[in-house]
């Protein structure tokens, strides 16, 4: 229907993505998507419906229904500013190069030179051939598109994002997302222990003919991030499970998009696989099957923000801050990076002020910024560890209102859990139905989650620095009906909820 249409994509400019692929593995969408994508200014890569498959292209018939399929496709297209890309199939090329067989075979009469001149007479827009394509091999990252599955699927270390020389992928980053309990609750029943009933297995996305799935994939990471065995863990605290499942995958892709968007990347750009589930579960997309956004859209979105700040180890070569500006004005901005232990005690602070162009990109050392050695990426190891956490805070110089923060965990991401955070949560209604939560804390929280029935938060799972407060705004998902608000916060290094006081 259009609202739905109009929900997820509306929840997809929010978060920064200025393109989204419909892949042909799917069907054509209907015109009311395209119409939104021309006005919220959302990009599409269109493939046609070919995919995974050796066609009879040597068939007239079959030729012929091809060809009035494209120049059908393309007729209705044509007036839409948000046709960005042709794509004339998914993996075919890929397929058949895997499958070992020489380079000849790879190409197509009907996909190298009939789709692009049908589609000459339509459209001036770019077609490539397929996806993925380019290079020596048609699924190389470094040449041409690539579905760029290191950093996930094929358990590369998080660094693989950068040795790849990844140029662009118009797939990946494909994780069993886990969405909400509310999610959960639709297909499995809460006694009904979700992760280790057959409905659960029967929704995760799985590569046909494969011995593992996705949660495999995504259990891999989960060990790598947080030091945990997640088949003990998974049998031992099924709660604790999903909830370090969650940030997991959210945690990854923060990670890549970040590298992927520094000022001398090599990459162009990503579309991840996919956006929005099909059904309820633990599928591929960042929204589950009712548009509500999963934890890994609120890591996503934080790091694709037009306006954003994130930190890279670079090991011996030290700590550095990425500053991100896609607007078209100037970036004006201060920005505070501070050093603290977890219950609150800050080691060391410093500011600067910068003043970064349109659509450009910084890089600052942040070790430069202090007067003296910290080892802020603890390279060196004289000793134990000076903090805990550095937390870079970007607010805009004239208003002081917070633009961007970002995290850096010198010995990893921590997995222990407190008693008492001094975290408190409060909520006041307003006259257009949202309500405006505050969080206080006294030390350091992890990925809180806001979870209140009925609400979307603008903001989740994030951290808060010690000391500090954040405002965040939740959205009633049904506006014509009244419902109670009432919900909790739970950090991940807490044991507890905290309800939220309205």
């Amino acid at each position: 229907s259009y609202q739905t249409y109009e929900t997820a994509l509306r929840t997809a400019q929010s978060a920064g993505v200025n393109m989204l692929r419909v892949g042909g593995t799917m069907v054509y969408e209907d015109d009311a998507f395209y119409d939104l994508c021309d006005e919220l200014g959302i990009l599409i890569w269109q493939d046609f419906m070919f995919a995974n498959m050796d066609y009879p292209t040597t068939n007239e018939d079959f030729l012929a229904n091809c060809r009035q399929e494209c120049e059908q496709l393309l007729a209705r297209l044509q007036t839409h500013a948000c046709l960005a890309v042709l794509c004339g199939n998914s993996e075919i090329q890929q397929q058949v190069a895997m499958l070992g067989l020489p380079q000849e075979a790879w190409k197509s009469t009907f996909f190298d030179h009939t789709l692009p001149t049908i589609c000459q007479q339509y459209v001036d827009v770019p077609y490539w051939v397929s996806s993925p394509a380019g290079g020596a091999l048609p699924f190389q990252a470094n040449v041409g598109t690539s579905h760029y599955q290191g950093v996930g699927a094929f358990l590369r270390p998080l660094e693989d994002a950068r040795c790849s020389d990844v140029r662009f992928a118009a797939e990946c980053l494909s994780f069993a997302h886990i969405p909400e309990d509310q999610t959960i609750d639709l297909f499995i029943k809460p006694h009904e222990l979700a992760v280790h009933h057959p409905k659960w297995k029967a929704r995760v996305p799985r590569d046909a003919g494969a011995a593992w799935d996705f949660d495999d994939v995504r259990d891999y990471y989960l060990k790598l991030l947080f030091d945990v065995e997640p088949l003990k863990l998974r049998y031992s605290d099924m709660e604790r499970y999903l909830a370090l499942s969650r940030v997991t995958s959210g945690e990854v892709m923060a990670y890549v998009f970040a590298e992927w968007r520094r000022r001398n990347s090599v990459c162009n750009g990503g579309l991840t696989w996919f956006y929005r589930d099909l059904w309820p579960g633990a599928g591929w997309s960042m929204l589950d099957s009712t548009s509500y956004p999963k934890a890994a859209y609120y890591y996503f979105r934080r790091v694709s923000l037009p306006q954003a700040c994130f930190f890279s180890d670079e090991g011996l070569n030290g700590l550095w801050l990425h500053v991100i500006n896609d607007r078209e004005t100037i970036l004006s901005a201060e920005i505070q990076l501070s050093l603290y232990r977890a219950a609150g005690t800050c080691m060391a602070s410093v500011s600067k002020t910068i003043a970064l162009p349109p659509h450009d990109a910084v890089e600052l050392h942040a070790d430069a910024l202090f007067e003296q050695f910290l080892d802020l990426t603890y390279a060196y190891r004289f000793g134990p560890a000076g903090y805990d956490v550095a937390v870079a805070t970007m607010r805009n110089h004239q208003s002081s209102q917070p633009i961007s923060e970002a995290f850096y965990f010198p010995q990893g991401l921590p997995s222990a859990r407190e008693t008492d955070l001094g975290l408190s949560a409060h909520a006041i209604a307003q006259a257009d139905g949202t309500y405006m939560l505050t969080l206080q804390t006294e030390k350091f929280v992890q990925s809180v989650a806001i979870h209140v029935a009925n609400y979307v938060p603008e903001d989740n799972y994030f951290h808060l620095q010690p000391h500090s407060e954040k405002v965040v705004t939740l959205f009633p998902v049904d506006k014509q009906r009244m419902i109670t608000f009432r919900g909790v916060v739970a950090p991940l290094n807490a044991y507890n909820e905290i309800t939220i006081q309205v």
